[in-house]
């Protein structure tokens, strides 16, 4: 699998939180492992990350964001129905899925959304574990509703990710990798998104002059600046 420069999408882990909707703590022990109670050996990670760490901070890649969000969507859904898949179960799920596509990063690639079945279904026999069974039996019903529901977000080349819309509700905000050096943005103008809140509150609200400005419609600043700020889409936008 050919790399997205190491150089592009760099998300400090606050950054990630936001963007996918899983703890910090989380990421952080997906990536770095866990340190368990006194006189045991550390949970070894189950991802492999992109960049090393950056003074001395844990920094994400695009394909580790995108293997973080894939990756939270199940465990939540597992949750949802009332239980919290092991770590050991998670963990086989990756290795298995790091042998089966032959990539470090097979949480992100669109093979995932085809193999997926064996791959949970193995870890899942391996481990016993009752959430996966949640997710994978019935014909893999709920797994492939997950599926359906992240791929849709997606955009690949071939087998790898371009670009992601991070929250469905707004399909306008865009995260790629080679554009604004990772950050969300406006598909149309391109411009941050916080650069549109800014605007938007410096204009007192006035979305049609920030669009103006930014060669985009009012549609795509008022999407930005919802994203931004969290807003549900269905309440009021005030300044």
């Amino acid at each position: 699998m050919n790399a997205i420069p190491a150089s592009f999408g760099i998300y400090s882990v606050g950054d990630a939180a936001r963007l996918t909707n899983v703890s910090p703590r989380q990421i952080r022990g997906w990536l770095q492992g866990y340190s368990q109670r006194k006189g045991k050996t550390q949970a070894p990670p189950v991802l492999r990350k992109q960049h090393d760490l950056r003074d001395g901070e844990l920094a994400l890649g695009f394909l580790d964001l995108l293997e973080v969000a894939f990756l939270g969507r199940i465990v939540q859904a597992a949750e949802r129905r009332g239980r919290t898949p092991s770590w050991k179960a998670i963990r086989t799920a990756a290795e298995t899925a790091r042998r089966v596509l032959g990539t470090d990063h097979p949480f992100a690639v669109r093979r995932i959304h085809t193999d997926g079945h064996k791959i949970f279904a193995e870890a899942q026999r391996e481990t016993g574990d009752l959430a996966l069974y949640d997710l994978v039996g019935d014909n893999f019903a709920i797994y492939d509703i997950l599926v359906d529901g992240f791929i849709a977000t997606v955009e690949y080349e071939e087998d790898l990710p371009r670009r992601w819309v991070p929250d469905p509700r707004f399909k306008r905000i865009i995260i790629d990798p080679r554009r604004a050096f990772g950050r969300p943005i406006e598909s149309s103008s391109g411009a941050p998104v916080e650069a549109l809140f800014d605007a938007w509150r410096a204009e007192k609200g006035n979305l049609a002059k920030v669009a103006a400005f930014y060669e985009t419609d009012v549609s795509g600043v008022e999407q930005a600046v919802r994203f931004f700020i969290g807003a549900d889409p269905a309440q009021p936008l005030a300044a």
